[in-house]
């Protein structure tokens, strides 16, 4: 059977895109799957379609004996966070995190962790079973949102009253990251803050597009710091006081070189997506690199030594605290961190800022075969790697394409040490995306 999971959990169209045999099926294959489990926390975004979703999935849940634990309108990491607790340790978001708002989707934790690849095949080859249960189980509501701030911050702290400005995006952040940062002594300017299911400041996807408004008014207004969510606040994107969008990859860099600085593990485990600067800080301070497909650093991380964080652009995991992509905590210690230097500039002063690039195209077919043999004529003296898409890597340069795993999305990545450089690489690569009439 195919499998219904994709690089983060299940995601559709909705409605439209699932129906209810696969959501009855996927309860009873939960169950089945993991037949030990009788708790089940469930959280949702502020999606128009996420809460009767959740509820109609309950239903299943419940109809398969299970206890399920409602948890509301809460943010990814505080649900995540739920499934890390003895009380649930399964924990169900319905969610489609960056995607436009006419998607949804499922996303499944077990004891603070993603499923695994193994877990995700074993949940679709059950598909099929039979009910385990002859009675339902009971329904509750909790509130764990308060329980999930405490953790980030258990004391208030003083800083210098540096400012920041939040742009939640409509979503589960909404009044969340904001009081944290004022928590630990900062000043937050909160945009987009009303929690909506109809989007009505951005789209979900906090990327420079979408973000447009909120760079020019971070430039405005001068704010040491800007922090952006997406709807489930698992991501952050981050900008400066001049309204100029920040790498993903020296963020990301910036959290691995304090984790070797203060002796937490060695070892990064992150995507192929991720750039050079990730390579220079480990060679600096001492730390070492893995790669892997996007979705599935934690797997990785599972299974070796050493790890100080894992992770891929806009989502930061952090084994200290917890093996979930958490936004908000990541937020609040770049906001901590900022008071204490003074300076967004100051923190990120050593680790390079290569030039990059990060396109989407609309897929109209795909060849995989055809195009990595064109990769391979385009850039004859490159070291191609196809573990996840292709990714061509050249002596200070390289150039990925990937199909998306959640939209129907062709995404091209390319980092150079020269701008021209890069741009010579993207011409180069989207002719033959566009001679294999993959875009």
């Amino acid at each position: 059977m195919h499998s219904l999971f994709g690089t983060s959990g299940l995601r559709f169209t909705f409605p439209g895109g699932i129906d209810l045999a696969t959501l009855s099926g996927l309860a009873g294959a939960i169950h089945k799957t993991f037949p030990e489990t009788t708790d089940v926390a469930i959280g949702w975004d502020t999606r128009t379609t996420s809460m009767p979703l959740a509820q109609l999935f309950s239903s299943f849940l419940l109809a398969e004996g299970l206890n399920v634990h409602q948890l509301g309108v809460v943010p990814l990491p505080a649900l995540a966070f739920a499934s890390s607790l003895d009380e649930h340790p399964l924990g169900v978001m319905v969610t489609a995190s960056h995607n436009p708002p006419n998607y949804n989707g499922i996303k499944i934790f077990k004891e603070g962790w993603e499923l695994t690849r193994a877990e995700e095949a074993a949940i679709t080859n059950n598909m099929d079973s039979d009910s385990q249960s002859s009675s339902p189980g009971k329904l509750y509501h909790k509130n764990i949102l308060n329980r999930y701030m405490n953790n980030i911050v258990p004391n208030p702290e003083e800083h210098a009253r540096l400012r920041f400005l939040v742009d939640a995006g409509n979503g589960t952040a909404s009044h969340v990251t904001a009081p944290l940062i004022e928590e630990i002594g900062g000043l937050a300017i909160c945009l987009n803050c009303e929690p909506s299911g109809y989007f009505p400041g951005r789209l979900p996807e906090p990327n420079p597009t979408n973000l447009a408004d909120t760079l020019e008014l971070a430039k405005e207004l001068g704010v040491d710091l800007g922090l952006a969510h997406d709807c489930d606040a698992d991501r952050l994107a981050v900008f400066d006081g001049n309204g100029a969008f920040l790498s993903q990859t020296r963020i990301l860099s910036l959290f691995f070189k304090k984790k070797l600085l203060a002796g937490k593990g060695k070892i990064m485990v992150t995507s192929v997506d991720v750039g050079m600067a990730m390579d220079d800080v480990a060679r600096t301070y001492g730390g070492k690199v893995i790669r892997t497909r996007l979705g599935e650093t934690h797997e990785l991380a599972m299974r070796t030594e050493e790890v100080a964080l894992f992770g891929e652009p806009w989502k930061i995991m952090d084994p200290e605290w917890g093996p979930w992509a958490d936004g908000i905590r990541s937020a609040v210690q770049l906001s901590r961190w900022v008071m204490e230097e003074g300076s967004l500039g100051k923190l990120l002063e050593d680790i390079p800022d290569y030039p990059s690039i990060r396109l989407d195209f609309k897929l109209k077919n795909w060849n995989f075969e055809r195009l990595v043999s064109e990769l391979k004529k385009t850039f004859p003296d490159c070291s191609l790697e196809t573990y996840d898409g292709a990714k061509c890597v050249m002596d200070g340069s390289w150039v990925l394409v990937r199909r998306s795993g959640t939209e129907e999305k062709v995404r091209l990545y390319a980092e150079a040490l020269k701008p021209d450089v890069l741009d010579e690489i993207r011409l180069k690569t989207t002719r033959v995306l566009s001679y294999l009439s993959i875009i």
